[in-house]
């Protein structure tokens, strides 16, 4: 215990010793870093971010939501159709004509931006800049392209079902068609519409002019008709029976053609905003005080072990 005050009265003794040193020291501290770290050497930058949640996403894999929605902000089309916006290039004055001036530019706007999964399963884009306007915006313009691509590909899968059931309906009317056309036919040239009234009411009929007493030679049409029915009524039932099968299949073709139509024309998007982004009123870097205050300690440490290793050093 003793050896322990001792030590400390001999610091406390030392820094005394050499307060002005102390005092001198501090101030100069102060006084760069106050210089070093105002507007004209550091910009001021702010900050702006948006709380999201997913929304009509279809899962590929066995990803979440939330883990597809990352996947998808970090598509190089949504990062280009921001620098594009906003002319980043021009902003961050990144000459992207030069050698690796793409990458630099790609490198700043990475740093710019942050987007990650909250505890909560939302994600949460951040974009920093030394336009307050400017951070708020990129961030609104991510989601927006967030949306855009993500609606680009589901109508890109939409477009590949769209296709395959339009040439399924496709087969289909030109089946109806085919078999419209015999039943057209047996329809003209041998009057069936319908095969089964019909038979009973030509049978009612010729029963009855039999019955009446009607001439077997006036009863020609009848007999004709009779005919036709014998000849081609087997295969006019039949042929209605497929038509009505076909036509069947074909309206329920049509309307998944019309449901996958409607799908692939959706303007959905696919975020909830639960907190919407906003031009931040406060910059968030750099906090001067700190930097000043960081300074000032540092200094004073490096000048403290200085003058202790030159007391031991003189001792010696």
């Amino acid at each position: 215990m003793k050896e322990y005050l001792e030590s400390n009265y001999y610091f406390i003794k030392l820094i005394l010793k050499w307060k002005f040193h102390f005092l001198i020291t501090t101030a100069a501290a102060i006084i760069f870093s106050a210089v070093f770290s105002s507007e004209f050497f550091i910009k001021s930058t702010y900050k702006s971010f948006a709380i999201v949640y997913p929304s009509n996403i279809i899962p590929y894999s066995s990803e979440s939501p939330s883990e597809q929605l990352l996947q998808l902000l970090e598509s190089s089309d949504i990062r280009s159709s921001v620098i594009s916006k906003f002319k980043l290039a021009a902003h961050y004055d990144i000459d992207t004509t030069v050698k690796a001036g793409l990458f630099e530019l790609i490198k700043t706007y990475e740093s710019n931006v942050e987007v990650k999964s909250t505890q909560f399963n939302s994600i949460e884009i951040t974009a920093f800049d030394t336009d307050p306007q400017i951070a708020c915006g990129m961030v609104l313009e991510i989601i927006n392209g967030l949306n855009l691509k993500a609606r680009n590909l589901q109508r890109e899968k939409t477009k590949e079902v769209l296709a395959i059931v339009h040439n399924q309906l496709l087969v289909k009317k030109k089946q109806v068609d085919s078999v419209n056309s015999i039943l057209q036919e047996l329809r003209v040239k041998y009057q069936l519409l319908d095969y089964q009234i019909q038979v009973k009411e030509v049978t009612k009929n010729y029963l009855k002019a039999l019955s009446s007493g009607t001439r077997k030679e006036n009863l020609k049409d009848i007999d004709t008709f009779m005919r036709n029915l014998e000849e081609k009524g087997g295969e006019c039932y039949q042929t209605k029976k497929t038509f009505d099968i076909l036509l069947e299949s074909y309206n329920t073709t049509k309307l998944d053609y019309d449901k996958v139509m409607s799908d692939w024309r959706k303007e959905l998007t696919y975020t909830n905003i639960v907190s919407r982004p906003y031009p931040a009123d406060k910059k968030s870097y750099p906090i001067r005080w700190l930097i000043v205050a960081g300074s000032a300690v540092s200094a004073d440490l490096f000048l403290f072990l200085l003058i202790v290793i030159l007391n031991i050093k003189n001792k010696i």
